[in-house]
């Protein structure tokens, strides 16, 4: 009978071992399924590098305008205004080329639906609040992780020249 015993221990053993295997092989599916998820989560968008310059500088200075204004909440309207003054550019050149045909290509990219509602945001703001009003912290806080989430799918802009020559200078 002990032959008997061997046979089924020998079975059980198999048993084990193909439920063992089937189990590793579906962590390692559910790993690799998470690093994909991971890095496409991250991917930047393919957009054109005119939109991406300007989506950059939109991004770069609104956002340094509002962390002004939040670092420095007893500011005056002038000094605010005055600060903000390269983010009011930088909208005007965004806008213009939003209303020519190069938004054509970007209206469904992320970075641009996150750019689109932050200004919206703000635009809403200061219709309701006046021009001159401190934005309010809840919604300065919403525009700044609008403008964030759009400047991390964006490429990143291309190396300066001084870049360049910091980066030789630096081997």
């Amino acid at each position: 009978m002990t032959r008997g015993n061997d046979r089924e221990s020998d079975g059980d053993a198999r048993a084990i071992a193909r439920r063992a295997f089937f189990a590793s092989n579906a962590c390692a599916v559910m790993i690799w399924t998470l690093g994909v998820a991971s890095e496409s989560a991250n991917a930047v968008e393919a957009v054109p590098e005119a939109y991406a310059r300007l989506a950059r500088e939109v991004v770069e200075t609104l956002s340094a305008s509002l962390e002004h204004e939040r670092a420095n909440a007893g500011a005056s309207a002038g000094e605010r205004f005055k600060f903000a003054e390269p983010a009011k550019k930088a909208v005007k050149a965004y806008i213009s080329y939003d209303a020519s045909a190069g938004a054509d290509g970007v209206a469904s990219s992320g970075s641009y639906a996150d750019i689109s509602e932050a200004l919206r945001e703000l635009s809403a703001f200061y219709k309701r609040a006046g021009a001159t009003a401190p934005l309010e912290p809840e919604t300065r806080d919403r525009i700044l992780k609008l403008l964030y989430d759009a400047r991390d799918l964006l490429p990143p802009a291309p190396p300066s020249m001084m870049d360049k020559l910091l980066d030789r200078v630096g081997k």
